[in-house]
């Protein structure tokens, strides 16, 4: 079959565009599913009912996957005093990290083969099954299923750069990628106090972040159902093979190998450091079974031979895609520091008010959402990214790194450091999401974002284990050595100082033989001065990955304003594509 005049005019100009002989998708894709220019598009496309509510779905279904974890995950310890407790409350993280990593390869990749519609109806779909179990749970083992469930979804709810990216221009992806985000505000930044609200003030108690979410989620799948109709697969298969054969010729080995490595290897990063030592047997086993596995799923892909393996390892000679997944992921890690550690430091350094670490803990959330939002601003606006991804880059290193220097007489400064830290954070991450696929083909934009999330997310899982490993170390160390000549020249029987330590974790001294109030307050600073100690060598960790960042970016990350058109990848069925009459031409770009 020949292509049509559309299809030609189209790749040729993404060839010119993106000059790469990398081929990643094999059949032609039908020219009434391609967007062309702005001003190809019907007169109000951007103001058609379609689209609104195709966006106002997304926004709704990106705001559930802050609801369906972020908002429980900041009051484990009180789900798990209702529900347990239990030994078992540290799966509820593990869970959810490995359903996300997992599965968000899987709906990129399949959803630019099959056609994206019915993937993201069902990722908010399964959230409402995945919130209506963790809001009827009656222990800690089933809210761990509800959350196996509700990460699967999120990776297709936060996949809001594949749905919007390939519906608007090319230039506008970073700017409507900032105003989905900017929708998640309540939730993102007041999600700690929220959550808290909802345990402290209602009968719900945690449960009412899940009910929330089921409403979300419901008005999300009827939102889709009734405005969502992106190409269908025969629109993107043009005399290409039907739904069966591309089933049976699907990457079923790379998907077992894939899935069973990296939940593995992500149970072993949980496991370490925590539940058990970092030699001890079960975390050996699970780290290199779960490297193992992935060795051999590269592999796999490498030399399957298949037409559209899961992660074809070829994907990777686009150094410039490289250096973008680089930033990102190693970005995640870095920023990760203060997401994991700062509710920890807040309470250990500055206040022991729960309702107030809780508001302390809304600087993270809301610093890195407002660096978000101006990444989406400055791709658009602002030349030369490479040197945008610098500067952030510089930002987070140096800010989040000059925590190191926290004790518990500096609240002001460790905030303020903790912020602009977090904020370059925030842009490097939307400068990511905003250029990823801008250096491929449009038709792969789900399988380019799939794979970056998924090696983002592992990132960040490998740095959450490393800084609580480093922190639980240097307190061990440092623990005793500031608190127990403390405590013994106040008074305390030395006999007592390993239950003074035990007592120092839990919060409760009742069974420290010997302990009193006046015990009690000669230690508070030295406990204080030793957790300063311990988070230093947290923040002091990761300036090596801030220095590989700033060498991806410095070295290889690109330019892309030759990338910001008005080409858009793909266009909504449905609405009216008659040519337009003089004067109306603008329309849709105006509505930009």
């Amino acid at each position: 079959m020949e292509k049509s005049t559309d299809i030609q005019h189209v790749e040729e100009f993404a060839h010119h565009e993106h000059p790469t002989d990398i081929e990643l998708h094999h059949d032609h894709v039908a020219s009434e599913a391609l967007g062309g220019l702005v001003s190809d598009l019907p007169p109000n496309y951007y103001r058609s009912p379609a689209f609104l509510g195709t966006l106002v779905a997304t926004c709704l279904s990106q705001i559930s996957g802050y609801l369906g974890w972020v908002l429980p995950a900041n009051t484990l310890s009180l789900i798990n005093k209702e529900l347990g407790p239990s030994p078992n409350v540290i799966w509820l993280a593990v869970a959810w990290q490995a359903g996300f990593a997992v599965a968000f390869l899987w709906v990129g990749r399949l959803s630019d083969i099959f056609g994206r519609r019915w993937f993201f109806i069902g990722s908010s779909a399964l959230a409402i099954t995945g919130n209506i179990i963790a809001a009827s749970a009656q222990d800690i083992n089933m809210l761990i299923a509800a959350n196996i469930i509700n990460g699967l979804a999120a990776s297709g709810q936060l996949s809001f750069s594949v749905v919007l990216g390939e519906l608007v221009p090319n230039k506008s992806r970073g700017t409507y990628n900032a105003i989905v985000l900017s929708t998640s505000v309540p939730f993102a930044v007041f999600g700690p106090p929220i959550a808290r609200a909802f345990y402290q003030h209602t009968s719900l108690t945690f449960r009412g972040s899940y009910v929330l979410g089921v409403i979300v989620n419901v008005i999300t799948v009827a939102l889709y159902l009734f405005f969502y109709f992106p190409p269908s697969y025969k629109l993107l298969h043009v005399g290409g093979k039907s739904k069966m054969q591309q089933l049976k010729e699907f990457d079923w080995i790379g998907s077992v190998l894939f899935t069973a490595g990296l939940t593995i290897f992500l149970i072993g990063l949980n496991w370490g450091g925590g539940t058990y030592s970092w030699t001890s047997a079960h975390v050996l086993g699970c780290f290199f079974g779960g490297l193992a596995g992935l060795v051999a799923f590269c592999f796999w892909e490498a030399y399957c031979g298949l037409d559209y393996p899961l992660m074809p390892m070829r994907l990777f000679k686009n150094y410039k895609y490289d250096a973008i997944v680089a930033c990102a992921s190693i970005g995640a890690m870095v920023y990760y520091s203060g997401t994991v550690i700062w509710p920890t430091m807040v309470g250990a350094l500055f206040t022991s008010d729960v309702a107030e670490v809780g508001w302390l803990s809304c600087a993270v959330g809301g610093s890195l959402l407002c660096g978000q939002i101006l990444a989406g601003i400055g791709v658009r606006s602002l030349p030369r990214m490479k040197w945008q991804m610098t500067a952030a880059g510089l930002v987070m290193m140096t800010f989040i790194a000059s925590l190191a220097a926290s004790t518990g007489n500096t609240r002001s400064m460790t905030i303020a450091f903790l912020m602009i830290g977090t904020a370059g954070a925030g842009y490097v991450e939307n400068l990511t999401l905003s250029t990823m696929a801008l250096v491929w083909e449009p038709d792969d934009i789900g399988l380019v974002a799939g794979v970056l999330g998924c090696i983002r997310t592992a990132c960040g899982a490998l740095a959450t284990s490393m800084y609580v490993s480093i922190l639980n170390s240097q307190l061990t160390k440092n623990l005793p050595k500031f608190v127990g000549p403390a405590a013994v020249q106040a008074g305390l029987p030395s006999s007592s100082l390993p239950a003074l330590l035990v007592g120092l974790g839990t919060g409760s001294f009742d069974a420290v033989p010997g302990v009193n109030a006046a015990i009690l307050a000669a230690i508070g600073s030295p406990v204080k001065q030793a957790y300063a100690n311990s988070f230093r060598m947290v923040f002091l960790a990761t300036i090596p990955f801030g220095v590989i960042l700033l060498v991806a970016a410095v070295l290889y990350c690109p330019n892309v304003e030759d990338y910001l058109t008005d080409e858009v990848a793909r266009k909504l069925q449905g609405t009216s594509s008659k040519p337009k009459v003089m004067g109306k031409q603008k329309d849709a770009e105006q509505a930009l």
